[in-house]
């Protein structure tokens, strides 16, 4: 209870990030549905999926830095204003080739909400209860991905695929309106000048570069699953709502093992044993999909990777924010963002690829990709003899 007392600061940020991502909850499970129903190809699902990737991609690495200069108030509301309208042009009766359009927005949009958000929790809290904080951090965004499809499931009620878009888009007003009103940029970010040399430390590339790969694998999962876990849910048997509900089922257990996992990662010694513990888990996970013919069975089996994935967000996030410093937070948050989205790019890409010759091929892929790159972070630090939880400097710039 000490921790929310002292730390009262970042609730508007966590409501703000659980409403957005019950927008983005909302329609993602019924997404390629919809936009199949509506004339686009199979293998351009991997390609739309792809193309968001590529977007928040390069968004990520312009606008992270930026919420360095302008505040990251500024780039929270920009995102949400994006993908309020990005969501909102899909309702619009136009041929398939303008939603690679759409979500290219609703793309930009996550790549100027995501960094800002997360530096924003390092403004807020210290190094020692980073864990938690990231773990609440993402509890936040794993209840909203909980509500939001729930929310979507029951809207296809109405029998239109259309509905869960309209609602979306009134969440990701919401979103917008919490950030306008409960959000402010730290007295620290109105006092930082950039132009002051002390004020531009360079990026430890060789520190961060592990957690660049392991990311890039991991958060690459989640191209594969946008492109083919809705396609493959519904070849085993599962109907709209269930799709939806095996979105929110695999959040539920994600959100509360996330409180257990914060307060492992704020050990600084245990986070590459939860990092590499859960990505070998989530790899083996994948693999048992290809098994099952039965919709609850992968239900349950998303259940158990979600508990796996607990396990490596707080850790993660904690880990990078060691090596970041005044200056340079936002920036570190949009590399390290903007490589797990290269990996949902790629991921996506391979998926569309695949997905003709069954979601099987894809998992399969995808598991293969995962273990390939926690393998290459391993190796990396073992040539480079480099740590997960060295700190850069002292972290006296924190606001508490």
């Amino acid at each position: 209870m000490l921790f929310f007392r002292k730390h009262r600061s970042i609730w508007p940020l966590l409501i703000a990030s659980m409403v957005i991502q019950s927008a983005f909850g909302t329609i993602l499970p019924l997404l390629p549905l919809f936009v199949h129903d509506r004339g686009m190809p199979l293998t351009w699902l991997g390609f739309m999926a792809a193309l968001y990737a590529l977007i928040a991609f390069l968004g990520q690495l312009v606008l992270g830095p930026l919420s360095d200069r302008w505040g990251r108030r500024s780039l929270l509301i920009l995102g949400a204003g994006l993908s309020a309208v990005g969501t909102a042009f899909f309702l619009l009766p136009v041929p398939p080739v303008y939603y690679l359009l759409f979500r290219s927005l609703q793309g930009m949009g996550a790549a100027a909400f995501l960094p800002a958000a997360n530096a924003l929790v390092a403004d807020y809290v210290g190094e020692e209860r980073r864990g938690r904080a990231y773990a609440l951090m993402s509890s936040f965004y794993m209840a909203g991905f909980a509500i939001g499809p729930m929310i979507g499931g029951l809207a296809t009620v109405t029998g239109r695929l259309a509905t869960p878009f309209w609602v979306g888009t009134a969440l990701d007003g919401l979103a917008l309106i919490a950030v306008v009103v409960g959000i402010a940029d730290t007295p620290r970010l109105k006092r930082f000048n950039v132009n002051d040399k002390r004020n531009r430390e360079p990026i430890p590339w060789r520190d961060l570069t592990a957690w660049l790969l392991i990311n890039f694998g991991w958060m690459g999962l989640s191209g594969m699953y946008d492109v083919s876990w809705s396609i493959y849910m519904r070849n085993i048997g599962a109907g709209p709502v269930l799709i939806s509900l095996s979105w929110t089922l695999f959040a539920v257990p994600y959100l509360f093992f996330n409180f257990l996992a914060g307060r492992l990662a704020d050990s600084p010694g245990l986070r590459p044993r939860l990092i590499y513990g859960g990505a070998l888990l989530n790899g083996f996970i994948i693999i048992l999909y290809t098994f099952s013919r039965f919709p609850w069975l992968s239900i349950a089996l998303a259940s158990c990777e979600a508990i796996a994935m607990s396990l490596i967000t707080p850790a993660l996030n904690a880990g990078v924010m060691t090596l970041a410093t005044q200056a340079t937070r936002g920036r570190i948050q949009g590399i390290f963002q903007s490589s797990g989205t290269l990996g949902a790019f790629g991921l996506a890409l391979l998926s569309g690829y695949l997905l003709p010759h069954g979601a099987s091929a894809v998992f399969r892929a995808g598991a293969l990709v995962l273990f390939f790159f926690v393998a290459m972070a391993v190796l990396w630090q073992k040539a480079t003899r480099t740590s997960f939880h060295a700190p850069l400097g002292p972290d006296s710039d924190t606001v508490s």
